[in-house]
């Protein structure tokens, strides 16, 4: 993608742009692999003990992820905006603070891209909408600020479909995001630019938001980490949509289904990012919250696990090249001593959830708030079933996505859209099948990656826990990650003599 520089507000915001429409597709050809220092794939948990030995400076790790960036955005296309001016300026106060003795918090001095729903001071907030090319925010999100105030330096937004309604990553404000396991393949949507920007070592760590899988599906597709939330733990005011100022924030926690949760290259990123967006501090007035409960097990082989791989639902049909390596891992779990119960099952059908997924979501869509007491019921139903499910198990497994990274395909209207699953062509969205449920019913669910395809594209597996257990779902992905491997930098990323 060529790159375009557009100056905002007196220079101080740098915007990348895609030259190619947004329904143009990268020849991965003509693109070499980059090579890049290992340093930009260590965790943040590993980068922020780093700064804080003097082992590197936050300004030295943010001038190194940028020039990542300038040297190898261009066929990606996952980063689309930068205040480098600010940044620099503010991993300059961090290094400062360090020296005499100050700590800002747990993530003192990181540098970190946000998706580009979330408004930030100083940079866009375009949601993927023409109509806010130009939308400079005035004030942080309340979870960008939570994220600042421990210290974070935010100095990105990455890419984003039209509104966040995609399973792939493209508008026509900044083009197409690329996947970098293959730039002909979509890094998912709609935090597919976050996936992309973390496999390809652009940041370290990144926020998404998730209504269907938007955190999970790129997570999956690019082989890194994610974590959807359990609903109402982290506020979501300043997240676009809804657009800006059209919902005050003493009404958004009516707002149904949509989350905010992290992406990280490891799990210990994840629980880092966690505990700080789920902190009040004096600049964000969240109203009361509720508490999350420590994690189940102390010791990961106690874990009791239901498995949930393939389901009669036609529309849930998980392709081979994908189930199988989620059996593969199933498989090493259970020779690893863990607790598996494959036939478990909670007392509700895939079909039944994703219809009433889909009916909030067009309440939702059509501003239909409070959500009529209909609804509402059959919500607290299911949610009562996953809690009786969850007094028998710690975890479940399940599927995110029916396919591996699949080609961009930016048909419209979207239901010409189709997904190739062993062969047959599925409807484009069946993908949701895995992922609704752990969205009605307001759970966590964190994304790991288990492995490569035969294809040789990452697999990931999704952890759907109780609600308000998010610190045993992403536990349980770290226990997981040290048995099966974690996260893998697509070929050709690291020059391991770097």
């Amino acid at each position: 993608m060529a790159l375009c520089r557009k100056v905002l507000q007196l220079s101080a915001v740098i915007v990348i742009m895609g030259a190619l429409s947004c329904c143009e597709k990268q020849d991965s050809s003509t693109r070499p692999p980059p090579k890049n220092d290992p340093l930009l794939f260590k965790s943040a948990t590993e980068l922020t003990s780093a700064i804080r030995r003097g082992e590197i400076t936050s300004l030295d790790l943010l001038n190194r992820y940028l020039e990542n960036i300038q040297r190898n955005n261009d066929g990606i296309n996952a980063v689309v905006a930068l205040d480098v001016e600010a940044a620099r300026g503010r991993a300059a106060e961090a290094d400062k603070a360090l020296a005499e003795g100050r700590d800002w918090g747990p993530l003192h001095g990181l540098p970190m891209t946000v998706k580009d729903v979330f408004e930030v001071v100083g940079m866009p907030a375009t949601a993927g909408d023409p109509k806010l090319k130009d939308y400079i925010p005035q004030r942080n999100a309340i979870a960008i600020q939570r994220l600042i105030a421990a210290g974070a330096i935010i100095f990105g937004k990455t890419n984003v479909p039209y509104h966040a309604r995609d399973f792939q990553s493209f508008n026509k404000v900044y083009g197409t995001t690329n996947n970098p396991w293959d730039l002909s393949r979509t890094p998912g949507g709609s935090s597919g630019g976050s996936a992309a920007a973390l496999a390809a070592g652009f940041t370290p760590l990144e926020l998404g938001s998730d209504l269907g899988g938007s955190v999970r599906f790129p997570a999956h597709y690019c082989g890194v980490f994610g974590h959807k939330t359990s609903f109402g733990i982290i506020p979501r005011y300043g997240h676009i949509p809804p657009m800006p100022g059209r919902v005050p924030p003493e009404h958004m926690p009516v707002v149904p289904l949509f989350v905010v949760g992290p992406m990280a290259r490891s799990a210990d990123d994840l629980q880092l990012a966690l505990e700080v967006l789920v902190t009040p501090n004096n600049t964000a007035k969240s109203g009361n919250r509720p508490e999350l409960l420590p994690p189940r097990k102390k010791q990961f082989s106690d874990y009791r696990v239901a498995v949930w791989l393939t389901d009669t639902a036609p529309t849930a049909e998980v392709d081979a090249d994908v189930l199988e390596i989620l059996r593969q891992t199933v498989e090493k779990l259970r020779k690893a001593g863990l607790e598996i119960d494959v036939d478990a099952r909670p007392d509700l059908r895939l079909w039944e959830t994703i219809h009433l997924w889909a009916e909030i979501r067009d309440e939702l869509m059509a501003g239909a708030l409070p959500l009529y007491e209909g609804l509402v019921a059959r919500q607290k139903e299911q949610q009562s079933k996953w809690a009786e499910f969850f007094e028998r198990y710690d975890v479940l497994l399940a599927p995110i996505s029916l396919t591996v990274a699949f080609p961009h395909d930016h048909s419209e209207p979207i239901i010409y859209r189709r997904l190739k699953v062993n062969g047959k062509n599925k409807p484009y969205i069946d993908n949701l099948s895995w992922t609704a449920m752990a969205v009605v019913a307001g759970l966590p669910a964190t994304a790991a990656p288990v492995g490569l395809s035969k294809s040789g594209l990452p697999v990931g597996v999704q952890i759907i826990g109780a609600r308000y257990e998010d610190r045993t779902t992403i536990d349980f992905a770290k226990g997981l990650s040290e048995l099966v491997g974690g996260f893998v930098a697509p070929p050709g990323f690291i020059d391991e003599q770097g």
